[in-house]
């Protein structure tokens, strides 16, 4: 009601009459300390058993008279999140609170959403907790990991340790610590620490996960992805830099869809570069460009990662050929890039030459872009140089004729590439009679069928391609476009049937049904 101070002293007759008045609301108002000095007096009189304070301007002064008032005692349910920024004092006033014998407190919520909740408060909450028997649900508003809710039973207070272990799952901490029920022994044993995506990170949230960071001893996992807004260079010093150097073995550190840049991505090189045991590294969804890319392979220079993801970024074929040439390329096993700048043959060629290398240890490849048509001549290139390869058994490939396609390579589909390449063109929605000859361009001759699925998203780049193939067919009878989402304009159907003509391959079954063109087309 946005009443204040004033305002409370006028009614104040009024409430310390109902003697029987058990709950009590007045968030959401501008009541400042000296209010809350006025409804402790009502709580020196009326035995008040739920109190909502949320959204004020009280800070330790006021709720130390809240606290301290004679009734006090008989209060289950306590809310005073977002009042003025809380800090230490205001923690430890409701931690003594807490800590007493004779609180009857079931329901604390506590913490403010314009700041970060920190560990260390939690810790001091927890540790009142220790030999209290009411307490049954504690609300935080503002922790790291946004709002959580927290239930104490009696028979969780029987296990303690294990208790505080899950506890701090709640901040997205995930420790391997047996025993001890200090939040300190939790930190300093975490092998994970994962938040959630679409976390609203800020500097203030960046510092505290800094100081977390500083205190582990044993992390093996950290996931920062998916920060709504840019991660910027000074909250990523926060993060990294601010608490270092820090003592854990970290193997995996997924950064992903944090928007940000080389810039941000120089700042923290010193960081990567130090984990030596760091064997997964995500940037994926940022805007690393090429300058990025090559001080991504300095850290490949010192860091032997397995796993690298670098999906949607603004990388080509320059920032490619330096992470691929770098001197610990040969130990990648999965490498990602897809969707980054519009993949071209220069791009191509210089994966199909590391492909190549003896020296590889690449088992899973993700290539391509959803803004573009993936050809059937770049297909071709990766295949082969796979013809020697010993390692590779997954490809991804986005943006294909055919929609996403993964293709599985075994030493059993090796022995017998003929057949394995005809049965990948099946990938690209091509159906042959090739014998013998593992060479794309014999299947594509060769190709007796084509059909592409239905709600197929074609446009003017994928029919231009579907051209090219026809073009190099010889044996076609059977050709089914049926059912393109949007319709198959005049330049599309000049892309697919002339533009490559006039085609040379006795073609008995034409299917064109669905796709919402005219006369004049």
């Amino acid at each position: 009601n946005q009443f204040g101070t004033r305002e409370l002293t006028t009614i104040l007759p009024f409430l310390k009459s109902w003697e029987a008045l058990n709950s009590l609301s007045v968030e959401g108002n501008c009541i400042n300390n000296r209010g809350a000095q006025l409804l402790a007096e009502v709580l020196d009189t009326v035995r008040i058993r739920r109190l909502s304070l949320n959204r004020n301007q009280i800070s330790k002064e006021g709720l130390s008279c809240i606290l301290s008032s004679q009734n006090a005692r008989y209060l289950t349910s306590l809310m005073i999140s977002d009042n003025e920024d809380i800090g230490s004092a205001e923690i430890d006033e409701i931690a003594r609170f807490l800590s007493r014998a004779t609180t009857s407190l079931k329901l604390l919520e506590v913490g403010s959403h314009r700041q970060c909740f920190r560990i260390v408060w939690f810790e001091k909450l927890c540790q009142s907790l220790q030999n209290n028997t009411t307490m049954s649900k504690m609300s935080i508003v503002g922790s790291l990991h946004g709002p959580i809710e927290i239930f104490i039973s009696n028979e969780q207070r029987k296990n303690m340790e294990k208790y505080m272990a899950d506890l701090m799952k709640s901040f997205g901490i995930t420790c391997c610590c047996e025993n001890g029920s200090k939040i300190d022994d939790i930190i300093n044993s975490a092998t994970k620490i994962k938040f959630p995506h679409a976390l609203h990170l800020n500097l203030d949230k960046c510092r505290e996960i800094g100081l977390v960071l500083s205190r582990c001893k044993m992390l093996q996992e950290l996931c920062l992805n998916g920060n709504r807004g840019c991660l910027g260079e000074e909250m990523l010093v926060a993060l990294f830099l601010a608490e270092g150097p820090y003592n854990f073995p970290l193997k995996s550190l997924d950064l992903g869809n944090n928007q940000f840049g080389t810039r941000e991505l120089t700042t923290i090189l010193p960081f990567l570069k130090s984990w030596e045991a760091l064997n997964s590294l995500s940037v994926e969804g940022n805007c690393i460009n090429n300058r990025g890319a090559q001080l991504l392979a300095e850290v490949l220079d010192t860091v032997r990662i397995r796993r690298l993801s670098l999906n949607r970024n603004q990388i080509s074929k320059e920032g490619l050929s330096c992470i691929l040439s770098s001197q610990n390329a040969r130990y990648l096993t999965s490498l990602m890039i897809s969707d980054n700048e519009d993949i071209g043959s220069a791009e191509i060629d210089e994966i199909a030459r590391f492909l190549s290398r003896a020296t590889t240890s690449l088992k899973l490849l993700e290539v391509g872009s959803h803004r573009q048509c993936f050809r059937i001549v770049w297909f071709e290139k990766l295949c082969q140089s796979l013809q020697n390869n010993t390692t590779m058994s997954k490809m991804s490939i986005v943006g294909s004729l055919h929609g996403p396609i993964e293709i599985f390579i075994s030493n059993e589909q090796r022995k017998n590439m003929e057949k394995y390449m005809a049965d990948l063109m099946k990938s690209f929605g091509i159906t042959c009679c090739c014998e013998n000859g593992s060479k794309i361009d014999d299947i594509i001759n060769s190709a007796t069928k084509i059909k592409f699925p239905h709600a197929l998203h074609l446009n003017l780049d994928k029919c231009r391609e579907i051209g090219l193939v026809l073009s190099r067919c010889k044996m076609l009878q059977e050709l089914c476009l049926n059912g393109n989402r949007g319709c198959l304009g005049e330049e599309m159907l000049v892309a697919l049937f002339l533009a490559e003509g006039p085609y040379n391959f006795p073609l008995k079954s034409l299917d064109l049904g669905n796709n919402q063109f005219g006369t004049r087309e």
